[in-house]
């Protein structure tokens, strides 16, 4: 009996616990139906996450494609303009310019100007295109203008509506003007010369992309500005040395014509006085000499310093001279031959080159002047004449001789005016040969140099530049 009721007990038991388990496993099937369900919970995250990237990369690729064919463009811009002025200087620089600013920008209206006045109220335009042609310079006030701006905030850009902005300015009503774009002009100290600007009758954008084309352009016509102005100061100086040139010798011609009056009555009367020698004391007849040579020396001098004068601007054009020629003239004219103790002069082949005839004929007359004056009294007098080419077309043409020489110390010395190493009663001459030599030389842009020892001759050597030779031979 008590068997069989804890039997009893036992299934009731194992009866009431079964809903309780039946339950638990409802509830599971509920909150987690199947593996399906759980994984499928897992995936949806990362599927949007690969969609963002993709969605992101594309756009980034977006990006990179446009910001290539914007760098693409702004090269071929930028190679289209240069090619235009790269070889264009001057005035045909800045008109290059802004005729390639209008056709590669699409813009109506590009002004490149430099500022003037005392204050930089005004603009001077160095190159204005007008549509579809270059239209003639002009000055314009700055006052009441969008170009005001770039010389009060050094940057000056209205993408539209720019009318709004600057209401008194006629130009921009009555070219129906929406938009401007302006760049500052800088020299090489950081000041405003010029500006840079254009505009047109439709809005600008791109301002990054304009911008800096035009300030690359910008600093090119600082520089080219720079260039002129400096070219122009250098015009206008030369232009006053040559008035001055001219008014010194104006008055050396005048000098030495007024100077030549006195001497020559010192001459005149000194040979009359001389025609009464017999009757004048010893000590007169020494005083007589002495007036003389005193005013022979004045007359040489005189006579040479209007040679030197003229001799310093070469104002007769240049053409082309047969040096040989030329030496073969010169000894004719100066005599020389026979020389002394036998002597002779040598020519060797010389060049053709271009210049004045006059002055080189005087200049090589001088050299070989010297050459038979300074000869030595124990040597035979031999002198060469030669040249040779030194770099392109330029060419050395030397007169060497064989006479006294003199110290290397005295070289730059002895081209100055009236400079002599020797004592007056030793050799002639006022010490202005190879001062008018040197003059000439450079008169046909180049020089003259000598080399020498004591009692072993003496070499000048003429170098004629690139710019006055021509080798015929």
């Amino acid at each position: 009996m008590n068997a069989q009721k804890l039997k009893l007990q036992a299934k009731q038991s194992l009866s009431a616990k079964t809903p309780i388990l039946s339950r638990r496993k409802h509830e599971k099937s509920t909150y987690f139906p199947d593996n399906t369900a759980l994984h499928t919970v897992s995936r949806n995250p990362a599927s949007k996450r690969l969609s963002l990237l993709i969605e992101k990369s594309k756009k980034t690729l977006e990006s990179l494609q446009k910001s290539e064919e914007k760098l693409h463009q702004f090269n071929h811009q930028l190679s289209s303009i240069s090619q235009s002025t790269c070889s264009a200087i001057g005035d045909e620089f800045f008109i290059n310019l802004a005729q390639s600013l209008a056709s590669v920008f699409g813009v109506r209206y590009v002004i490149i100007g430099k500022v003037t006045g005392t204050t930089g109220e005004k603009v001077k335009t160095l190159a204005f295109w007008d549509g579809n042609k270059i239209a003639e310079n002009f000055v314009y006030d700055l006052k009441k203008t969008p170009c005001k701006q770039i010389v009060d905030n050094k940057v000056c850009y209205f993408p539209n509506m720019i009318q709004e902005h600057f209401p008194d300015d006629l130009f921009l009503a009555e070219n129906n003007i929406e938009s401007y774009l302006g760049v500052p002009i800088f020299n090489a100290e950081k000041q405003l010369i010029g500006l840079l600007s254009f505009m047109d009758e439709k809005p600008i954008s791109h301002y990054d992309h304009y911008s800096s084309i035009l300030n690359i352009f910008a600093a090119r016509c600082a520089s080219e500005m720079e260039r002129m102005n400096a070219e122009a100061q250098l015009e206008s100086k030369a232009q006053e040395l040559k008035k001055s040139n001219l008014a010194l010798k104006d008055f050396i011609s005048l000098a030495s014509h007024d100077l030549r009056g006195p001497a020559g009555k010192i001459t005149l009367f000194g040979e009359r006085l001389a025609e009464k020698l017999d009757s004048l004391e010893p000590e007169s007849k020494e005083y007589l000499v002495r007036i003389q040579k005193s005013a022979l020396r004045m007359q040489e001098l005189i006579d040479d310093l209007r040679v030197f004068s003229q001799n310093s601007i070469q104002i007769e054009p240049s053409r082309k001279i047969d040096l040989e020629k030329v030496f073969k003239e010169v000894i004719i004219d100066l005599g020389l031959l026979p020389l002394k103790n036998d002597g002779q002069i040598l020519v060797d082949t010389l060049p053709t080159i271009e210049g004045n005839l006059a002055q080189l004929r005087l200049l090589f007359q001088n050299l070989l002047s010297n050459a038979i004056k300074f000869h030595n009294p124990d040597k035979p007098q031999e002198i060469k004449i030669y040249s040779r080419s030194c770099g392109k077309n330029n060419w050395e043409v030397s007169v060497k001789d064989q006479g006294i020489g003199f110290d290397e110390k005295y070289k730059d010395r002895i081209f100055r005016p009236f400079e002599k190493l020797h004592g007056k009663s030793e050799y002639k001459g006022t010490g202005m040969g190879l001062a008018i030599c040197q003059k000439i030389a450079e008169n046909h842009g180049g020089s003259i140099q000598a080399e020498s020892q004591p009692g072993q001759g003496a070499c000048f050597t003429v170098v004629l530049r690139a710019t006055h030779c021509e080798i015929e031979k």
